[in-house]
């Protein structure tokens, strides 16, 4: 993601899913008991999401747990808080869409409007952890 590659890794649906859930937490209820008839295969009772029971292997599971939560997700990318970028990318990342930041709305938020220089807040610049050029 900051480094220009896919958040999830996937192409089976059921992974995607459960990935979204590690990183963004549970999928709101309601749009569980939204889902039409093609999707109830990747829910247990219509109620939660039918993982890990229906992983389709061992590297599938694998590969959802190892996943942090968001925050700590850009954590491990950045070299100190970066409140408002989490901030970011959890209102972009929202699962209601009526509830998603908008590309207008994200572009005035304080993650690209805050001037570093004006301010002491470390939550204000945040610097990636790897020296330019690499890789």
């Amino acid at each position: 993601m900051l480094y220009g590659e896919a958040l999830f890794q996937t192409h089976e649906n059921l992974e995607h899913l459960a990935m979204m859930e590690r990183v963004l937490g549970p999928l709101p209820h309601h749009m569980v008991m939204r889902a039409d008839r093609r999707a109830e295969k990747y829910f247990r009772r219509g109620v939660r999401l039918d993982w890990p029971e229906g992983a389709t292997s061992r590297e599938s599971m694998k590969a959802v747990w190892k996943l942090p939560r968001l925050q700590n997700l850009v954590m491990q990318h950045v070299d100190h808080s970066a409140g408002d970028l989490i901030d970011l990318l959890q209102g972009l990342l929202r699962y209601e869409p009526t509830e998603r930041l908008k590309a207008r709305e994200a572009l005035r938020h304080p993650f690209f409007t805050r001037d570093p220089r004006r301010t002491n807040n470390n939550n204000s610049m945040v610097c990636l952890s790897h020296a330019e050029g690499d890789s």
